[in-house]
């Protein structure tokens, strides 16, 4: 019953845009799916107990790939948009094989310096990435010889990319699979006493963290058509982790709920330009005292 009521309100939530039919109301529809996916693969890992702090700069990744690919050789949108997955993904496979051996503090440091190396190649490599300038000029996302430049196009684009991120994440922490992703958080001993590669699974919850980052970085670079280093440093990361607890960690809609709060929040003081980060601050405050599972975990049962 509650998991009906979970889809009613966010169902509900995503047709707003469309039905007040406002530019406005669309750019932040927009804003919060694309952060959506970023909390999302985020979400992912700390279901098995680790902090990724490479997040945004594995998001760098996609939204780079996808920008030089259809500004720079002319590649149609929708393989830009699958190379920036790709890209992301086969980078969190080639070092996670590394990085994901060790676990806690050591592996939110290693993750750390990942990010942080991503965004200083951005910065460094005037020659294609644009140095500390960026890359301007994007152009929109194409589907079929149709151009998504407006933003009531563009905003069912990121709620079908959400939508198909959030299937793809619920059959990773449901069923078997989510028992052993539980199982890596509680206790990594049992899984490996039944013979599973726990390398293996912590692998691929990683690259698809990585990919779904990616997509989201397509996703922004084509919306803004600009993209410079700075989107992509470790405040975008921390963000999204705020997003992840405010939501509700143990939930697959807290990330989006999370999203959805931290998003228009701001918007709900920008007539109170002087006080806005103070109100934001308080009310984040607020939230996280006085609920420390999320909000997404008044809406949850017991079970994660």
């Amino acid at each position: 019953m509650r998991r009906t009521l979970i889809y009613v309100v966010f169902g509900a939530v995503a047709l707003l845009p469309p039905a007040l039919n406002d530019p406005f109301i669309y750019h932040v529809g927009i804003l919060v799916g694309i952060e959506s996916l970023l909390a999302l693969s985020l979400h992912l890992t700390l279901r098995i107990g680790q902090l990724s702090l490479a997040q945004a700069g594995l998001m760098g990744l996609g939204a780079y790939t996808s920008a030089l690919l259809t500004r720079d050789l002319g590649v149609p949108f929708p393989l830009a948009f699958v190379a920036a997955i790709a890209v992301p993904a086969a980078a969190a496979a080639a070092i996670g094989t590394a990085i994901l051996r060790v676990k806690g503090v050591q592996f939110a440091l290693l993750t750390f310096v990942l990010g942080q190396a991503i965004v200083l190649v951005f910065v460094e490599c005037v020659v294609p990435f644009g140095g500390n300038n960026g890359l301007m000029n994007i152009p929109s996302a194409t589907l079929g010889g149709w151009t998504l430049g407006g933003r009531a196009a563009y905003y069912g684009l990121v709620v079908a990319v959400v939508l198909a991120a959030m299937t793809v994440c619920r059959r990773l922490v449901g069923g078997e699979p989510g028992q052993v992703l539980n199982g890596l958080r509680q206790s990594e001993t049992l899984i490996q006493s039944f013979g599973i590669n726990v390398l293996s699974w912590r692998r691929l919850v990683f690259v698809t963290g990585g990919g779904i980052a990616g997509a989201a970085g397509s996703l922004y670079a084509h919306y803004l058509k600009y993209i410079s280093p700075d989107a992509f440093n470790i405040t975008a990361t921390i963000n999204v982790l705020i997003m992840n607890v405010i939501g509700g960690v143990g939930m697959l809609f807290g990330p989006i709920l999370g999203a959805l709060i931290l998003v228009s929040l701001p918007e709900l003081f920008r007539s109170l330009v002087l006080y806005q980060q103070l109100l934001y601050g308080l009310s984040l405050l607020i939230l996280i005292m006085f609920m420390p599972r999320g909000i997404g975990a008044l809406l949850q049962r017991d079970k994660p």
